[in-house]
């Protein structure tokens, strides 16, 4: 009968075994299908496989954890499986700074540091679809084994397998909110025919009987339909979030700053992105980039110039004496946006608030950061207000030295060189300012409609040569349109020109006087024309979107041989022109701000941004220590566990715990501590490498005649002490050997600690 019920045991251990086994790889799969719904977000690469690596380790870690460990076995199959995720993600990308690519070092937690800033990079950069990039596919693993954590805890340690679900729509509905449109369905169905194999597998009587699958299952396709329904229904971006791809309004500025702007503007609910008071005395463009090369369907900003610290910007030396100016200071608070490029004003001076070296643009003077994305925070400019007269941009040039690039006119339809030739001959525009305002009126005259949904409807919407002409045709667009139209229109008739992308001056605060707020309803982009000995001159295309400076009105006297001076008012400060020698330096520079690795300064509760370092890297640091944290408790929890153990069972008048510990013991030191050896076996084993025959003996009597007293305990007066055993134990072994039984005891993962061995049974069924 005995030896039927320990066959019929037997198999149902390895019956559970199987089944624990298979649960594990149908939680693989889960994930593993999950995953590949990024691929409608990102471009084929390594992505894919270093997250199913990681993945895999976690899953395996936690499954091997579980067979092998009876006690805790929650926490040691937590811990396992997130110790596989560290050291898997650490041999694919900081293996080189490891010791034996297992135990990190200072140099691990600085790449890890530099991998996390370079995924940030990319997703405020890029656009759907993305390049996974080493920083992107370490912060895509590194969820992903998160995910597997969780999913792998929920399914093996939980009596909710449906519960499983929910980090699987997590990673479902990102590439959902990020495409809209394009929903990976069989990525879908591949993860709901996982999610209900996961089910299946899982015990019926843990769910409580049919009636748990039957809750199961309904709560699995009430989350499975969520993940479908629900997304496309959110808005592009949550307030405040940053999407891969999202433009500036997605508040993240890309390497091409206007390739999502449409998506930004058609966002349903208004953010808002900042504000800033001033001390002119009405608001301000701010502008984050410039952008100069017309490439197909898209506009490429302005090559980043030399990074320096930003307490002098200028002031331009190079502005003609007879351009009058004022300095205009205006502080700017950071709020929802997350961007490579600082909202400035036109020809800023100097900037306060921002620490650290700055990629700044000498014949833009725009800054973006060296790396990393800047933050909520503070800071104030000093700028220059220039107010030329119409009568000095009547009478200046435009063939100065070192512009060529913004004169360059990529392979156009022919149309669009004659549509600027024609409007120019019918207003009998003779100057380049006559010829820019004529320019100007074109757009603004009624025969164009701003609309940002017809660009999309009509298949043309973006910044490039190749748009223009659609858009000349349809008469339909938004600003970027009519701003790329003007800028490349300009260039054929020998303008310098380049577009602006920023914001409008926004709304005056009505509860704080002087204070304006921008939103992402305000982005904006605009076209700059240059003229020599003044500057990058503002001008506004776009009908009913921003305001006209005063030397662009429309009704501005476009006879250049006897136009009147202007108004005084003030107008919107433009960018003066550049030197010959900075434009040359300008393009002389081929910086890569992706490849510089300092970390760029950002706010901190509010105060002035980057005053040591930004939010982020904190941020990065702080996650970094949790992890080593992680790790260590990972280290030091088995010889801490095996500690409490040890005095317990010294505490123990049971002769029994006595003798497991000394068996334990000799187990964690190497010597043989065999299951199937009984107990007199193994002491003679042990009394070949010890001196065991005075302490030892007393032990096993002890144990014996507990065996042979059945299940009653045996009441000693004091059971045989074994410190004196256990001393001489470790004595017989190497210095490293018992170091290695403090750190990692092998006791710990013997399933007979917690399953005696029958070795151990008595013939009146007690187990020792």
């Amino acid at each position: 009968m005995r030896e039927t019920t320990r066959m019929r045991t037997s198999r149902d251990a390895r019956a559970r075994t199987g089944a624990g086994l298979a649960l594990s790889a149908a939680v693989l799969l889960a994930v593993g299908a999950a995953l590949t719904s990024f691929s409608v977000v990102l471009v084929e690469g390594a992505w894919l496989l270093s997250a199913l690596v990681t993945v895999a380790a976690v899953i395996a870690a936690g499954a091997l954890v579980r067979y092998r460990v009876r006690v805790w076995r929650p926490l040691w199959s937590v811990l396992g499986a997130a110790t596989a995720g560290v050291v898997s993600l650490q041999l694919q990308f900081a293996a080189d700074t490891t010791l034996l690519g297992i135990v990190p070092l200072a140099g691990t937690l600085e790449r890890a540091q530099e991998l996390i800033r370079a995924g940030e990079v990319s997703i405020a950069e890029q656009a759907i679809p993305a390049d996974a990039d080493a920083g992107l596919r370490f912060l895509i693993a590194a969820g992903a084994g998160v995910v597997a954590l969780l999913c792998d805890a929920v399914v093996s340690l939980s009596r909710r397998p449906a519960l499983v679900a929910l980090p699987l729509l997590g990673i479902l509905a990102i590439p959902v909110v990020l495409a809209p449109g394009a929903l990976p369905v069989l990525s879908l169905l591949a993860t709901a025919a996982a999610f209900l194999l996961v089910l299946a597998l899982h015990r019926p009587a843990v769910n409580g009987g049919s009636a748990g699958v039957r809750r199961a299952l309904l709560v699995g396709a009430s989350v499975l339909v969520a993940a479908v329904v629900v997304p496309p229904a959110l808005p592009p971006v949550v307030a405040g979030a940053v999407v891969p791809g999202g433009g500036i309004a997605g508040l993240s500025t890309g390497i091409n700053p206007v390739l999502e702007l449409g998506d930004d503007l058609r966002r349903p609910t208004a953010v808002t992105v900042l504000r800033y008071s001033t001390d002119q005395s009405a608001g301000l463009y701010l502008t984050l980039a410039h952008l100069d090369d017309f490439d197909g369907q898209t506009v490429q900003p302005v090559e980043a110039g030399e990074a320096r610290s930003l307490d002098e910007i200028g002031p331009p030396a190079w502005l003609g004496a007879g351009v009058d100016r004022t300095e205009v200071a205006t502080r700017i608070q950071l709020e929802s946006v997350r961007t490579r490029w600082v909202p400035l004003p036109s020809a800023p001076v100097s900037l306060v608030g921002l620490a650290g070296e700055w990629l700044v643009a000498p014949d833009g003077v725009t800054v973006q950061s060296r790396e990393g994305v800047l933050r909520e925070g503070a800071y104030t400019v000093q700028s220059l207000d220039a107010q030329p007269t119409v009568a000095q941009l009547q009478g200046a040039r435009v063939d100065g030295a070192g512009l060529e690039s913004y004169r360059a006119v990529p392979e156009v339809d022919p149309t669009i060189v004659q549509t600027a030739r024609d409007v120019v001959d019918a207003a009998d525009a003779t100057t380049p300012y006559s010829q820019a305002l004529a320019l100007q009126r074109y757009f603004t005259g009624g025969d164009f409609v701003y609309s940002e949904d017809a660009p999309v409807e009509g298949g043309y919407d973006g910044s490039g040569a190749d748009i223009v002409a659609t858009f000349l045709e349809v008469r339909a667009g938004y600003c970027v349109h009519f701003a790329s139209a003007m800028t490349l229109m300009a260039r054929t008739l020998d303008i310098p020109a380049r577009i602006a992308v920023g914001f409008q001056p926004g709304d005056e605060n009505p509860n704080v006087p002087g204070e304006y707020v921008v939103s992402s309803d305000d982005l904006h982009a605009w076209p700059e024309l240059h003229f020599d000995g003044i500057g990058w001159v503002r001008f506004e295309p776009t009908p009913s979107r921003g305001e006209n400076p005063g030397y662009a009105d429309p009704a501005a006297d476009l006879e250049g041989d006897e136009a009147g001076e202007p108004d005084d008012a003030p107008t919107e400060p433009e960018e003066p022109a550049t030197s010959d020698e900075e434009t040359d330096a300008a393009e002389g520079t081929d910086d890569d701000p992706a490849g510089i690795p300092d970390l760029i300064d950002g706010g901190n509760d509010g105060q002035a941004t980057g005053e040591t370092a930004s939010r982020f890297a904190l941020d990065a640091r702080a996650l970094a220590l949790a992890a080593l944290g992680l790790l260590a408790l990972v280290l030091v929890a088995p010889g801490v566990w095996r500690v409490v153990r040890r005095a317990r069972r010294r505490r123990s008048r049971n002769p029994v715990d006595r003798w497991r510990e000394v068996r334990d013991t000799a187990r964690d030191l190497g010597l043989p501590a065999e299951p199937t050896r009984t107990p007199r076996a193994l002491a003679a084993l042990w009394g070949g490498v010890a001196a065991l025959d005075a302490d030892l003996p007393p032990v096993l009597d002890a144990v014996e005649r507990q065996a042979f007293a059945g299940r009653r305990p045996l009441h000693e007066a004091e059971p045989p002490e074994i410190g004196e055993v256990l001393r001489r134990l470790r004595g017989a072994v190497p210095w490293w050997r018992r170091a290695v039984a403090v750190v990692a005891p092998l006791s710990l993962l013997d399933r007979a600690n917690t399953a005696e061995p029958d070795s151990l049974v008595s013939a009146s069924g007690v187990r020792l």
